[in-house]
């Protein structure tokens, strides 16, 4: 019985076996599959990832930054003491713009971080509901409704500004840092080159004299040079010699500014920003704001210049009826006043003794014993063979008082172990005290000004520091 046509094998199909079995080919490695990018595949994702190294290196210099800035405070508080002159002014230059280089740096980056979590957290909801705010599911009127989908952003747009702002914050804050940075290397080459010009100046002003006359001739020119090019520069024949002067001049600061580190990102930010009101706020706010929150925060309040508690009835400065106790080598904070102020063991004296010690300060002792002790001379002193007259000025500077009675003690030089302060120390003995309270009375170094003023006008003794012991 014939097959029908759709039943019928074509002969052409049909082969005949092979006897011999084929012999197998070598398996050949799969080619690897290349994973498809995404990146920028997606409506909340930009075609860059900046981010991710952002984030990590916010997170690691935030953390790692909180613990400097109390550092530095702690190296400037014990070294600022035992200078003078231009040594003080090297140290406070130093802290001042390392203080601002860190709170540039934390400051910025924690903004920065803040920035990237809002992000990060817009992403994940325009992620989970893709198509944004269902405006016939809320519960306002129409008019109110109508306002609120005029004025409110879409999510996009929220992503989009904070990824921008985000970044801009990130490079503005290493601009700032190094600009910091860079200020504080200059203003230790001015201050190195005053030191070399007050060694050849003689009189203890010599340093302060060189620094400025130094600032000046370093700023004078870049200045006219800037103001000459801006008012009459595209009129300069540019092949002449004024315009030849004037890039010169720029090329100098140029090298000397380290306008190859941070210069472009400062250039960028400010040329696209001064146009728009908020750049130019922002540009003249965020430095003012760094430098007020360095004065109110280390200067103000850290060093008792204004109170910011709720205690209204108790006085800041009770004077002899008060237990301070930077007075106490037991008591003490580390506070920049304390260092300033004598000193004695303990509130509770135990020992046979009482230790006073006070303490040299550079910045009012130097001229004080020029002024008032005319026959003690410096090398000599340093020498050790004017040791005695030294003891003797010190100690008439300030005079000592027990319970009202004048004292005489003997002085010897002495340095404090734990923080290298020196000065002179007395050991006053208990022995026939009255048991209880006792107070211990130190006269305050005289002020220039008034030293100078005493001739027109005897200016009033100023209330002692006032030291009460327990016996």
């Amino acid at each position: 019985m014939p097959q029908t046509a759709d039943t019928q094998i074509a002969i052409d199909n049909l082969h005949v076996a092979d006897p011999e079995p084929p012999q197998r080919e070598t398996p050949q490695p799969e080619p690897a599959q290349t994973v498809p990018s995404t990146l920028g595949q997606t409506p909340h994702e930009p075609t860059v990832r900046p981010w991710e190294l952002e984030l990590l290196i916010s997170g690691a210099l935030v953390f790692s930054l909180m613990q400097l800035p109390g550092q530095v405070d702690a190296w400037f508080n014990a070294t600022a003491p035992q200078l003078a002159g231009g040594g003080y002014l090297a140290a406070f230059m130093g802290w001042f713009y390392v203080k601002m280089a860190l709170y540039a740096l934390v400051g910025g980056f924690v903004l920065h971080l803040s920035v990237r979590g809002y992000w990060v957290g817009v992403i994940g909801i325009e992620a989970v509901f893709p198509h944004g705010i269902r405006w016939d599911r809320t519960r306002s009127g129409p008019i109110f409704r109508q306002v609120q989908c005029e004025r409110t952003p879409s999510l996009q747009s929220l992503i989009d500004g904070a990824d921008r702002f985000a970044s801009m914050v990130f490079g503005a804050t290493f601009a700032g840092a190094m600009f910091f940075g860079f200020s504080l290397v200059m203003a230790a080459l001015m201050i190195g080159l005053s030191f070399l010009v007050g060694l050849v100046v003689p009189g203890a002003a010599g340093g302060s004299l060189a620094l400025n006359l130094i600032c000046l001739l370093i700023a004078l020119p870049g200045v006219v040079a800037s103001v000459v090019d801006r008012r009459m520069g595209d009129r300069l024949d540019p092949g002449g010699r004024p315009a030849r002067i004037i890039r010169r001049v720029a090329l100098a600061y140029g090298r000397v500014s380290g306008m190859a580190l941070f210069m472009p990102l400062v250039l960028t930010l400010v040329t696209n920003l001064y146009e728009r009101r908020r750049g130019v706020v922002m540009i003249v706010l965020i430095p003012a704001a760094f430098m007020t929150f360095f004065f109110v925060k280390d200067v103000m309040l850290g060093r008792g210049m204004i109170q910011a508690d709720g205690y209204a009835f108790l006085p800041d400065k009770a004077g002899v009826l008060a237990v301070e106790p930077a007075f106490y080598a037991d008591q003490r904070a580390g506070e920049p006043g304390d260092v300033s102020l004598p000193q004695i063991q303990s509130s509770m004296v135990r020992d046979p003794y009482v230790r006073l010690f006070i303490p040299y300060r550079p910045r009012r002792h130097n001229d004080l014993i020029a002024r008032d002790c005319p026959g003690v001379n410096a090398r000599e002193a340093q020498a050790g063979t004017r040791s005695e007259a030294v003891l003797h000025c010190l100690s008439s500077l300030q005079p000592v008082a027990l319970n009202g009675r004048a004292l005489a003690p003997s002085f010897r030089f002495y340095t404090l172990p734990q923080t290298g302060i020196r000065g002179i120390v007395a050991y006053i003995p208990v022995t026939g005290l009255p048991k209880g309270e006792n107070v211990l009375t130190v006269a305050k170094l005289p002020l220039i000004s008034d030293r100078q003023a005493e001739a027109a006008e005897p200016a009033k003794p100023e209330p002692p520091h006032t030291i009460p012991f327990w016996l």
